[in-house]
């Protein structure tokens, strides 16, 4: 009997380490940790990548920038003000119930009701531009209703996630999604991990588990990688794609990325206030050598703040060429011969294009100073607290970027340009100011059609662009480090990691 024992345990500890060592786990080596685990409370592309694993939409978006359904089974307009949205009767949490439109209701709501999430009112509500409220009809329908037309709806719905409604007026801090994977443990600053959905509606996942591992450093995720201490490394830099591409077991993938970068002026402060001082700096940086020395030419550039891959990208306005000699001439007629000195506010990360800034700058005689700040959220609250001082008393400029995930003017160009700082230009931080763009901009919320709206954007790119608020430089090309085992994954432009047909093969 005791034998028999000894056989049968021996025979379970053989058949756990075969599992055990033929289990496909990927290791994502990532650059920044979570800031939270509940999915109506952030702004933040490593949180949304990461939750995306166990939490789903009613859409969602494909690498290839494609809509396509997730749990609803339709989404279609009633009238200009209401979508109805039919749900799959095949869909269960992982706890075990299954998903009804009582859920849907509760996690749209969630999402745009005031202090719906225990007092406080969801980060991502601007998403959901003027959704006013959602309403189950019955088991698997759910009515949206607007507060007034929006034809946007449907590219911006994917980007929210469904909760069961169980959740109540509480934080989440124990996911429980409909994923193809299921949460398993998130360890701050360390990592975030997730097992197999043995039980997942669509097609089963071939892996395992995944673990998104935080390497900060990028030396340090690349080394990783090379050690095969990961799987993919997330942000590969560009100085270091050479050494990666003679490594036989690595292959770099590059997506165009959905951030816009440029160098916020002070609109409405001297000498900012001149447009031929914001010309003048336009002129004075060489913006090509800068991709090159930066990004080993791996950028491209643009003349206002839309991505050439977005919606209504206006192809007719032209970059600003390197002329330092033009630069000085405008300078001479602005009034500043000699030129001038202000201050470039930065994060760490970008200190070294500031640094080259700052270089060419001094070649038309102007003095650039650099303050680093510790966070780009630090910079951004200074910026805009400072609106209500004196004009004197406010910064001077500021080497910025601003994410367009959706690849659509709305979250970019109004945000960067309205001039209601404290509602629809909440991204307004040099604080430009026209009132016809103001108009355009508010019309093209209720244009009835998508050419209204392309010749709305296309507009006010022209006027944004005559008036040279900033100096447009780049979006940059995304670099990820993928070892040859890991099959099937492609990069999104918005830095999301679709994991569902990924898999390992050794």
């Amino acid at each position: 009997m005791k034998r028999r024992w000894i056989i049968v345990l021996a025979g379970l500890f053989l058949f756990t380490w075969f599992i055990a060592a033929h289990a496909k786990t990927l290791i994502i080596g990532v650059e920044d940790d979570m800031v939270t685990l509940d999915p109506a409370d952030f702004s933040h592309r490593q949180t949304e990548s990461a939750l995306r694993q166990i939490y789903e939409g009613l859409s969602t978006y494909t690498p290839e920038r494609e809509i396509v359904f997730e749990l609803a089974e339709n989404i279609k307009p009633l009238d200009q003000t209401t979508y109805e949205v039919k749900l799959r009767k095949d869909v269960r949490f992982h706890d075990g119930s299954p998903l009804t439109a009582q859920d849907v209701a509760f996690s749209i709501n969630r999402l745009v009701k005031e202090g719906a999430m225990a007092g406080r009112t969801s980060e991502r509500r601007g998403l959901l531009g003027p959704t006013k409220e959602a309403a189950a009809v019955d088991d698997y329908t759910v009515h949206i209703a607007l507060e007034s037309p929006w034809p946007l709806f449907p590219r911006f719905i994917p980007w929210q996630m469904i909760v069961p409604h169980t959740v109540g007026d509480r934080y989440i801090t124990a996911p429980v999604g409909t994923g193809p994977f299921i949460y398993e443990e998130w360890v701050r600053d360390s990592h975030f991990s997730v097992v197999k959905n043995q039980n997942y509606w669509g097609t089963e996942p071939a892996l395992d588990k995944v673990v998104f591992r935080v390497i900060g450093e990028a030396p340090a995720r690349v080394a990783a990688l090379r050690a095969g201490e990961i799987d993919i490394a997330a942000m590969v830099p560009m100085h270091e794609a050479k050494g990666l591409d003679n490594d036989p077991n690595i292959e770099l993938v590059e997506v165009m990325g959905t951030r816009s970068h440029f160098l916020e002026l002070n609109y409405n402060k001297p000498p900012f206030d001149d447009i031929r001082v914001r010309k003048a700096i336009n002129y004075a940086l060489d913006i090509e050598t800068a991709v090159q020395l930066l990004y080993e030419g791996r950028a491209t550039r643009i003349p206002n703040a839309l991505s050439p891959q977005a919606f209504a990208y206006h192809e007719g306005l032209e970059l600003y060429e390197y002329d330092p000699e033009k630069a000085q001439a405008l300078l001479v007629e602005a009034g500043h011969p000699n030129g001038f000195e202000f201050e470039i506010d930065v994060v760490d990360a970008y200190r070294s294009r500031a640094e080259i800034y700052q270089a060419m700058l001094q070649q038309v005689g102007i003095k650039a100073k650099i303050r680093t700040w510790p966070t780009l959220g630090a910079v951004r609250e200074t910026w805009m607290g400072a609106k209500q001082k004196p004009v004197s008393e406010q910064r001077d400029a500021f080497l910025n970027d601003w994410g367009n995930a959706s690849l659509d003017p709305f979250d970019i160009i109004i945000p960067k340009f309205h001039s209601d700082a404290q509602g629809l230009g909440r991204g307004n931080f040099g604080g430009f100011n026209d009132p016809k763009v103001d108009a355009l901009l508010e019309a093209s919320l209720i244009a009835a059609t998508e050419e209204e709206r392309e010749a709305i954007f296309k507009q006010v790119q022209e006027i944004i662009y005559a008036c040279v608020p900033m100096v447009f430089e780049f979006v940059t090309h995304e670099l990820h480090g993928v070892r040859n085992h890991v099959k099937n994954w492609r990069p999104s432009p918005d830095g999301r990691f679709h994991l569902g047909d990924v898999d390992i093969v050794k």
